[in-house]
């Protein structure tokens, strides 16, 4: 059964009891997680019981095949219903949840399978086949995007007893990036930073989330939009040091230069720079001020439009190709800061 990406949260909260296995899969790494403890939740009162619950990877079901079946068709004690969660799943997983399922369709399995995948691209052999059975339902969890980023935010916040004004919402959102799990984390250092029964201000966010504009990932992004080839250098190996994801960082240099070409038409039209950038939202991090306003007055609109068409074919070949990401990434960013020297 194919979930549509609207349907998700309310299957999250009320899952088929008629479905066997559920595929829980996309880029954002943090919601997939996040969805898969919901669920875990509401298959089990306590998913930590070592009776009912069993936790496999993908790996060890492909060293052993049969290895899910087995679990999945184990009777618990007293014969209550059992989860058994697979994570780290890929396409090496299909036959042997195939044949699992198969199998409990004769012996009346009592049994949940919950599995936990990364990106998946319309022609994975797993989400074919948990899109078309009937028993299975597959979840897709894609990057939060501006309207997920400002409900999570309003949620955490108000749990916690604090409210929030809008232009501050709108700076915190901006700040905000792909995955759930590193949106939760940023949120919630402004939840400690705030404190109870308090009103979060743009001023707060700024103290307490901006100076997120400092990691490595902005310092590559600025590194590349200022054509500065020995900084890029630097700043993209201490990104990769860091774990940080090739796809996330073409993204992020994506927002960057949308920003500059809204900024940059504006001024071609004649309008200053100060009145440009006034109304970007979130607002340009103090910090970061002087090389956006430099870069913004140096790169034309015609030169930024061909540098997103860059970011975007890149960002299409990370996700449907089996390129090695961390390179091809790079090869995108040395292209992009040349265009700038070139100028």
């Amino acid at each position: 059964m194919k979930i549509s990406a609207g349907r998700v949260a309310g299957f999250v909260a009320n899952p088929d009891p008629g479905i066997t296995a559920i595929l829980v899969y996309g880029p954002n790494a943090g919601l997939v997680r996040e969805h898969c403890n919901s669920l875990a939740l509401c298959i089990l009162d306590d998913p930590g019981d070592p009776f009912r619950a069993a936790e496999l990877t993908g790996a060890a079901i492909m060293e052993t095949p049969t290895r899910l079946a087995d679990e999945l068709l184990a009777l618990s004690f007293g014969g209550d219903r059992r989860l058994v969660t697979v994570r780290d799943a890929t396409d090496g997983l299909t036959k042997s949840l195939e044949s699992a399922l198969d199998a409990g369709v004769e012996a009346e399995m009592n049994a949940v399978a919950l599995i936990e995948a990364g990106a998946l691209t319309g022609r994975s052999s797993l989400r074919k086949l948990c899109e078309k059975r009937d028993d299975c339902a597959a979840l897709p969890c894609y990057a939060d995007d501006e309207e997920a980023r400002a409900r999570l935010a309003r949620g955490l916040l108000t749990e916690a007893g604090i409210g929030i004004d809008p232009e501050a919402l709108r700076t915190l959102t901006g700040f905000l990036g792909d995955d759930r799990l590193s949106n939760r984390r940023e949120i919630e250092k402004l939840v400690l930073f705030v404190g109870p029964d308090q009103t979060a201000t743009e001023a707060d966010v700024q103290a307490a989330v901006g100076d997120i504009g400092a990691t490595t990932m902005d310092d590559t992004v600025f590194a590349a939009a200022g054509g500065d080839i020995g900084q890029l250098d630097r700043a993209i190996e201490r990104f990769w040091a860091e774990g940080g994801e090739p796809v996330g960082l073409i993204r992020a240099t994506q927002r960057h230069f949308q920003r500059l070409h809204r900024v940059a038409g504006q001024i071609e039209t004649g309008v200053r720079y100060e009145d440009a950038a006034r109304i970007l939202r979130p607002p340009v991090f103090w910090k970061q001020s002087g090389p956006f306003q430099h870069q913004a007055r140096n790169w034309s609109r015609g030169q930024l439009e061909l540098a997103l068409a860059r970011l975007g074919e890149a960002e299409l070949v990370l996700k449907t190709t089996g390129v090695p990401s961390h390179a091809a990434c790079g090869r995108t960013l040395y292209a992009i800061a040349s265009m700038r020297r070139s100028r």
